[in-house]
């Protein structure tokens, strides 16, 4: 892993960010405003960890240009919730303080360590990979599109940095150790997909998809990233893994 090339990306990723209309006419009607508020409500909720635990004990293992590139990436998740927090107050929603699914996440993260609370996060990339998509595909809102297109940039860079930083132990496990950990891991999305949709399946069944459009997107990102750690790694300026929505309904 070429930790001092992850933190440049970081670095030049945080530059030359358009920012987002939100005084931009809201064409949406109000029934479909308050689904997307409280989805998204809920999204932000997620995004706002301070990361405190994660760089802690990151600092045990990582090196500097490591730690610094976790740095950045926390940053950027927060960078997320600010702009979650800005679509929800555009659209007339409230922020949420607790929810369920939020509890239930943080609890299970804890529960297995430093690099189990990576694998939980980077099971929280995949699923907001697919809800993000389906929403952009679904909505047409100029703020709401720009801030999403930010955040599936940020999204794809970030699986693709876990990628690259699992690689690492990749190389020294056993097939069987390999298999175990797929197993473990394909589960953990499984149950993370049906999670989500028991939050956010009444947003993404307004905009006309179901359990199947939600469940497909998200299981090709998983694909794809259970695939990349048997490949040698890219770039991170090639980095973007998951292929748009749109090029996976045109295929």
């Amino acid at each position: 892993m070429n930790s001092s090339s992850w933190l440049d990306y970081y670095e030049s990723n945080r530059l030359n960010r358009a920012e987002p209309e939100w005084n931009a006419p809201i064409q949406l009607t109000e029934d479909l405003r308050r689904e997307l508020s409280i989805s998204l409500s809920h999204f932000q909720l997620g995004e706002t960890g301070g990361g405190t635990f994660l760089l802690r004990e990151a600092s045990k293992e990582a090196d500097v240009d490591d730690l610094a590139a976790l740095r950045l990436f926390v940053l950027e998740e927060k960078e997320h919730a600010r702009l979650l927090a800005c679509l929800v107050q555009r659209l007339g929603g409230k922020l949420v303080q607790r929810h369920w699914t939020h509890r239930l996440f943080k609890l299970v993260r804890r529960a297995g360590g430093f690099r189990f609370e990576i694998q939980m996060l980077l099971t929280a990339e995949i699923v907001g990979t697919a809800y993000y998509e389906l929403v952009n595909a679904g909505v047409t809102d100029p703020a709401l599109n720009a801030a999403l297109g930010l955040m599936l940039h940020d999204e794809a860079s970030h699986v693709a940095f876990h990628l690259d930083r699992l690689r690492l132990r990749w190389r020294t496990y056993l097939p069987l150790e390999r298999a175990l950990w797929s197993l473990q891991f394909q589960m953990l999305v499984l149950m993370a997909l049906r999670v989500a949709w028991l939050d956010h399946g009444p947003c993404l069944r307004a905009l006309g998809f179901s359990w199947e459009n939600f469940a497909e997107r998200a299981r090709q990102v998983a694909i794809q990233f259970l695939d990349g750690l048997e490949v040698q790694p890219h770039t991170c300026r090639t980095c973007p893994m998951a292929k748009p929505l749109g090029a996976t309904l045109a295929a």
